[in-house]
């Protein structure tokens, strides 16, 4: 089953290096164990009430993690508070120093903590390097208004199971990842850090592309596995390869603003068997999405259930959808884009 019910339970000794306490006692702990200057980087200024210690100095990140390097060289640790590009910069400077890393993400899904490689912004430019592994603390008061979003993930997950199982039939080999779809907010935190470390070496979907472009949207990763779930599911219960009907590649990746060379384009060959593929697959695959639709006033319901605000019944702009088969790479919307079937 794509739902992934039957896939093995998570270990205890996956999360490790999660810890769950409150945000201030978490900060003043880390200070009490570093010996020299510790760095507070934070978007928000949620850290700049700890820079009374005399050896702490602290920094609104802006965007560019340039300005992190002209601190002292005497910084023995940098703690850091924010969102996915924040902590990537934080993880990267405490990469190039060597130092220790003290990780407070702000939101459930746990994006931007445990990624290996991350893309910086160096004075402008942008480079993608790798980052520091760092201990995370987690409050989960202060990750309340962010546990919709991190349930919603994981619904994304396990689309992106089957999405993964999907690409494998048509010749583009992935690794699914299942999720569980946890009952209290440090499971949901947990069953977060567990997939985005699995996603490492796993195949994490285009659901998370799809999403940022989204962010507009009330929990836009609900959003996205709304639209994902009917596109999918139109597409294996009714899509037909267009034999006279091919992409204008060079126009969709001009609009995306990627480039042409980074399209994977099927040949004759390749494209003829994936036009066998699906008709040999269509019934599983109808079936698989279908079990996912069937239960969607659940999984809004279970959603819903850590949302402070009305969730959307329905998905958002299907404007979004149109591009995600050029800036997710090659996700299952690239091969409905190679049938001719993503002109939206």
């Amino acid at each position: 089953m794509c739902l992934a019910e039957t896939l093995p339970k998570r270990k205890d000794e996956e999360h490790e290096g999660i810890v769950f306490c409150a945000f201030g006692e978490g900060v003043r702990q880390a200070l009490g164990r570093s010996a020299g200057k510790v760095l507070l980087l934070s978007d928000d200024g949620s850290l700049s009430p700890f820079s009374i210690s005399p050896r702490a100095i602290s920094l609104i990140f802006d965007g560019d993690a340039l300005p992190l390097f002209a601190m002292p060289d005497g910084v023995s640790r940098v703690i850091v508070s924010g969102g996915k590009e924040t902590l990537w910069a934080a993880r990267y400077f405490a990469d190039v120093r060597q130092i220790p890393c003290t990780i407070l993400p702000k939101t459930a899904d746990l994006c931007g903590v445990f990624e290996q490689n991350g893309e910086v912004v160096i004075g402008g430019g942008h480079t993608v390097s790798p980052l520091a592994e760092g201990e995370t603390l987690c409050d989960i008061e202060r990750l309340s208004p962010s546990l919709a979003e991190g349930a919603a993930r994981l619904l994304l997950t396990r689309l992106a199971f089957c999405e993964a199982e999907a690409l494998t039939a048509f010749g583009i080999p992935r690794c699914g990842i299942g999720a569980e779809l946890p009952q209290t907010a440090e499971e949901i935190v947990l069953e977060n850090a567990r997939v985005r470390r699995a996603e490492r070496t796993g195949y994490g979907g285009e659901g998370a592309v799809l999403a940022s472009l989204l962010k507009e949207e009330t929990c836009p990763y609900w959003s996205a596995y709304l639209l994902l779930t009917a596109l999918y599911a139109a597409f294996f219960e009714h899509g037909k390869p267009r034999r006279y009907a091919t992409p204008d590649y060079r126009a969709r990746a001009e609009r995306a603003g990627v480039e042409y060379a980074s399209l994977s384009i099927p040949s004759r060959e390749e494209y003829a068997a994936r036009a066998l593929v699906l008709e040999r697959i269509r019934a599983r695959f109808t079936g698989e999405i279908s079990a996912h639709i069937a239960r969607r006033e659940e999984f809004h319901a279970y959603v819903s259930r850590w949302s402070g605000t009305p969730l959307p019944q329905n998905g958002g702009n299907r404007e979004s959808l149109s591009l995600l088969s050029e800036l997710a790479g090659r996700g299952l919307t690239s091969v409905i884009r190679d049938f001719g079937l993503m002109e939206l």
